[in-house]
């Protein structure tokens, strides 16, 4: 599996955070991964066969086509067969504002239509800085100018920084705000409250050590990561990802060491 990310241009920063593109040889049988909640919306463009996206509490199922998918507060599950390449963008958590849509959460739209003959211009270029240059033009032109609210800006810098181990009482300090404001402008900015962003970014930061540690890190990581125990740590890893660390680790979690930055090997 080929992954690559790839900064953006000025004009792009601070409502994307990069774009990103995957390929990998043909799949004759369906390959499942569990795509893990990190706080970010995003863009998601096939140039092959696409795959499906499938929401395991509603199981709603869409097809991975092009599609936004917003702030996910639990996990999808990702399936594909045949020839598998993407390539995509990840928002700044307030940068779906950005193209004139509103904050979507547990929740992706079509945007085939938005896309049109992105698709082909897409294909018609090789795997890599290309690719991606043509896309970010693409969203360069089609910006609105809608502004973020500053204090929303400065309380997502400070618990990415900490990595969701802050409390929102300290959040609304740093930010010289009240509670009731914070929590209003983000939910209307991300789509969920400052706490519950958190929490999702608290847990992406523990998947992340866990898939670089050993089998036996959990304990370690559930202690380091601010869990009471580490049952509370499991039970955690089983909200946002719907299986145990165990079976997460043995066979679901290519997609999950991307996102993280670690290289991938196919069986």
């Amino acid at each position: 599996m080929s992954y690559q990310r790839f900064a953006v241009p000025e004009r792009l920063r601070g409502v994307v955070g990069h774009v990103w593109m995957v390929e990998s040889p043909p799949l004759a049988e369906v390959r499942r991964e569990i795509l893990i909640p990190n706080g970010r919306p995003g863009l998601a463009i096939a140039l092959a066969d696409p795959g499906t996206r499938h929401d395991p509490l509603t199981r709603a199922e869409w097809v991975n086509a092009a599609s936004v998918f917003g702030v996910m507060t639990r996990p999808n599950v990702l399936g594909q067969v045949g020839t598998s390449s993407y390539v995509g963008v990840e928002f700044a958590p307030w940068g779906l504002a950005a193209f004139g849509l509103p904050p979507l959460v547990d929740d992706v739209r079509e945007v085939g239509d938005w896309v049109g003959g992105l698709v082909g211009e897409l294909r018609a270029v090789p795997f890599g800085a290309e690719r991606a240059e043509r896309l970010a033009g693409f969203l360069a032109a089609r910006l609105t100018g809608v502004e973020v609210p500053q204090v929303v800006v400065e309380a997502v810098r400070a618990i990415d920084e900490l990595r969701g181990r802050v409390a929102v009482a300290e959040v609304v300090r740093r930010c010289g705000t009240s509670y009731s404001t914070l929590y209003r402008l983000f939910r209307r900015s991300v789509g969920i409250g400052p706490k519950q962003y958190a929490e999702i970014i608290r847990y992406y930061d523990f998947v992340g050590g866990l898939l670089g540690g050993p089998a036996d890190a959990a304990a370690t990581l559930s202690a380091l990561h601010g869990y009471y125990d580490q049952a509370h740590a499991a039970r955690d890893f089983k909200r946002y990802t719907g299986v145990s660390a165990t079976t997460f680790l043995a066979v679901q979690n290519g997609i999950a060491a991307l996102m993280h930055g670690r290289s991938v090997q196919d069986e």
